[in-house]
Parts: C-alpha cells; sequence; structure tokens
C-alpha cells in the first residue's frame, strides 16, 4: 500500500479507538443520537487537527498541551479512587500495601472485591508511586518516557503531534482519570522500543541484556511481549537454534526467578489460588484463540522491515486482533452478540494499541521531511 493509503489507515484506526470509548461511556449519558453526533464531532475535531498541525508552528500548542496535562495530573487527584468501577489502581496499591505490611501480596483484594493480575516486575516498579500516594502517577512518567522516545528517535515536532494525540484521546483521558494502569504499561513498552532503535540495540550486540530484558517485561503482563516479539522476531530466526534455545532458557530463568520470593512465601496460593495472576491473565483467552492468533502475529512481525511506522501499525493491529479475537470467541460461546458496550467485554483492552497507533501516525510527516 502507499504512504497516503497507510497514513489514512492509521488515522482511521485511531479514530476508532476512541470513538469506541465515547459511544460506551456517551450512552451512560446521553442518547444513542446524541452519542454519534459528539462522535461525528470529535472525528471533524481530530481531522482538523491533522490539518492545522501542519499548517503552525509546533511550538504554538506546546504550552497549552502542558497545561492540559497538568489538568489531567489534578483531574485525577479530584476523583475519589474508591468511587471508581474499575480497580486497576487497587490491584497493585493493595497488592503494596499487604508486601509493607508482611501479609502475602497476591491475596490482596481490590476496592472491589477482585484479585490483582499485574506479575512481580510490574507491582515492584509502582514502589516510588504507592510511597508518593498515588499508584496512578505512574502514567504520567511513562508518557514522558513515551515522548521523550519520540524526540530522540525522530524529532521535536512529531514529538509534540504525539502529545498532542495523547491529550486528545478520550481512552488516554478515561486511563488517567480511573489510574488504570494498561495503557501505562504499553506507552513504557513503546519508548523503550523506540530507545532500543536510536541506540541500535539488537540480539547481535547485546544478546544477554535482551535475553533478562524479556524475562523481566514477560513479569509485567504476557501481553506486554508481544510489541517486542513483533520487533526481534525477524533477527530471533536468524540467530540459529543454540542461541534462539539459550534466549529462551535465560527469559524463562528470569521470568520464573521473579516469581520465586512469591511461591517461597505462599506457593499453594501463587500457583493453586483460583485467582492468582497466572489464572487472571489467561481467563480470557482460549486456546483455540492463539491458534488463529499466532500464524497472523509471526506473518506480520516478518512483513515490516524497513519501516518503523509499518513496525508499529502491525503492532497495534496485531493487539486489536488479540482483543477481537478474544471477543468474538467469548459472544460466540455465550451467544451475546450485541453487548459489546456491556461489563463482560472491557473495551479498554484496546488501549494497549494507541501507543503504537501514535507512533504509526508519526509518518504523516515522512513526506514534508524529504
Amino acid at each position: 500500500m502507499s504512504n497516503k493509503i497507510n497514513n489514512k489507515l492509521y488515522i482511521v484506526a485511531y479514530l476508532a479507538i476512541n470513538i469506541l470509548f465515547i459511544l460506551k461511556y456517551g450512552l451512560r449519558y446521553f442518547s444513542w443520537s446524541s452519542s454519534v453526533l459528539i462522535s461525528i464531532a470529535y472525528i471533524c475535531f481530530i481531522l482538523l487537527f491533522f490539518y492545522l498541525f501542519k499548517k503552525v508552528n509546533f511550538k504554538v500548542i506546546f504550552l497549552p498541551l502542558v497545561v492540559a496535562f497538568l489538568l489531567l495530573v489534578l483531574l485525577q487527584y479530584y476523583i475519589d479512587p474508591y468511587q471508581l468501577q474499575v480497580d486497576r489502581w487497587s490491584a497493585i496499591h493493595n497488592f503494596l500495601k499487604n508486601l509493607f505490611s508482611g501479609i502475602y501480596p497476591y491475596s490482596a483484594q481490590t476496592h472491589l472485591g477482585g484479585y490483582g493480575s499485574p506479575f512481580p516486575i510490574w507491582q515492584l516498579l509502582h514502589i516510588p508511586f504507592y510511597w508518593l500516594g498515588n499508584v496512578g502517577l505512574s502514567v504520567f512518567i511513562t508518557v514522558v518516557v513515551f515522548i521523550d522516545a519520540i524526540r530522540r528517535l525522530f524529532d521535536i515536532k512529531r514529538a509534540v503531534f504525539a502529545f498532542a494525540l495523547l491529550v486528545l484521546s478520550p481512552a488516554f483521558v478515561y486511563e488517567v482519570t480511573v489510574r488504570s494502569d494498561l495503557m501505562t504499561n504499553f506507552l513504557l513498552c513503546a519508548g523503550l522500543i523506540m530507545y532500543f532503535v536510536h541506540y541500535k540495540i539488537s540480539l547481535d550486540n547485546h544478546f544477554c541484556f535482551l535475553a533478562i530484558f524479556f524475562g523481566l517485561v514477560a513479569s509485567t503482563r504476557l501481553s506486554a511481549v508481544i510489541p517486542f516479539g513483533v520487533y526481534f522476531l525477524y533477527d530471533f530466526i536468524r540467530l540459529g537454534f543454540r542461541r534462539q534455545s539459550l534466549l529462551i532458557l535465560i527469559s524463562l530463568i528470569v521470568f520464573v526467578s521473579t516469581f520465586i520470593p512469591f511461591f517461597l512465601w505462599d506457593g499453594e496460593m501463587l500457583l493453586f489460588f483460583e485467582y492468582n495472576p497466572f489464572v487472571l491473565q489467561s481467563r480470557q483467552g482460549n486456546i483455540t484463540d492463539f491458534i488463529v492468533f499466532i500464524p497472523i502475529g509471526i506473518w506480520l512481525s516478518l512483513s515490516w522491515k524497513g519501516s518503523f511506522s509499518k513496525y508499529s501499525f502491525h503492532t497495534a493491529l496485531l493487539l486489536i486482533l488479540l482483543v477481537v479475537i478474544t471477543f468474538i470467541h467469548n459472544m460466540y460461546i455465550n451467544n451475546n452478540w450485541y453487548e459489546l458496550f456491556e461489563s463482560a467485554y472491557d473495551i479498554t483492552y484496546f488501549n494497549m494499541s494507541l501507543p503504537f497507533l501514535i507512533t504509526a501516525l508519526l509518518s504523516q510527516y515522512d513526506r514534508d521531511d524529504q
């Protein structure tokens, strides 16, 4: 496909994710017709933004973006997290509260009575934010990492553009206000990938570092491995069987090692508790879903070489398909094809793709710079 067609496809995907949020949460307060009109207005606004951003000095909008960013910080504090019907934040907060109280962390229930699914490394990375009294602050740090990585790999103009697409995203605003850590995880992944590209970190010259790193990434949440799998699969295939085996072995050892303290603390609860983190991270899917998902993933991972925008879109597409395949399968099993906006289907999982859709959209300026 031509760059022009690709760019339009990236815009459509970005708009689609955000329109889902406008419709789902708009319908709680407005009629279908009003929600559709709001969606149309949002589409027009974003398309106008794309047009105007190329026409005006990007520095003009930088200060308003910073102000909007700070307002999001204040908004997060303004909303009482205990009144939210989203418990991703308390899955981390209560885990760490238990940890520092000498109570087995994975026994901690959220403020809604559920249990935490994040793996140990992701939980422990939130310790500084727990000490600050708000684990939701992690999203703002990962935004800084994400934007800085774009600045280093591309330029300041694209960094401001990406910053604006985050602030103008209803899905991102939702993540911030409910103190969710899902998009935070993938903002960090996208930022780290761009640092790897910028500093030319590859399996050839940083084999041991990456083998350890992959194990640590897997110990945040399993789906966080996908962006790195898409980026490194081609190089992994070229390693040869011995080095491939060694890479997998080191990564597995590191991954398993992160759970050893919790296994020694209470192995039975870690492995056999009905709501242990392994069960919680895998219960939405089904083995047949992966039979469909894996071949698509391999194809997308091997068909982007030479274009970072294609890498970004292929990663976003794979993350979207992970959710879509799971949803369709569950709809088929439960025979509830018309309940996408009901609680049974958590559309926030689509937010995993947003950082990569945004980096794909940076290609909007490729022709301008030539």
